[in-house]
């Protein structure tokens, strides 16, 4: 296999999630396509898609791709997702110990006994959607 068909390969998956993006058209569907496609290029314990009603802070939808976390209590703004919902820029934390803006998910995602490494938020939108 030439190097330029190998690094093709390597990155088809990228091309199978930009497909998802744009064909899936339920979030629970686009959810698991994600979840599926994205194992491939990196490991992670949790994938969800949330759509946000727009104009407010109230979640319109929520899916599960990979693992789950009931967030039952937490309002809205606290919420990691709601970060790049309100802001539109992508959210990083490299060390969910070490960062103090999400006290309340941290101590939920503490007491059900989830172990946090990192934490990535990408604000894909249409009309202020976030997937």
């Amino acid at each position: 296999m030439t190097t330029v068909s190998a690094n093709m390969q390597r990155y088809d998956p990228v091309l199978r999630v930009s497909e998802a993006i744009s064909g899936c058209r339920e979030p629970e569907q686009l959810a698991n396509v994600l979840a599926e496609e994205l194992s491939k290029l990196l490991a992670f314990d949790f994938l969800d898609v949330l759509i946000f009603k727009e104009g407010s802070e109230e979640v319109e939808w929520f899916a599960i791709g990979k693992g789950s976390l009931a967030l039952s209590g937490i309002p809205t703004e606290e919420l990691t997702a709601w970060h790049g919902y309100d802001s539109q820029e992508p959210l990083h934390i490299a060390d969910w110990e070490t960062d103090e803006r999400f006290p309340r998910l941290k101590q939920l995602s503490a007491a059900n006994g989830i172990e946090i490494g990192s934490v990535v938020r990408l604000p894909l939108t249409e009309s202020r959607i976030i997937w």
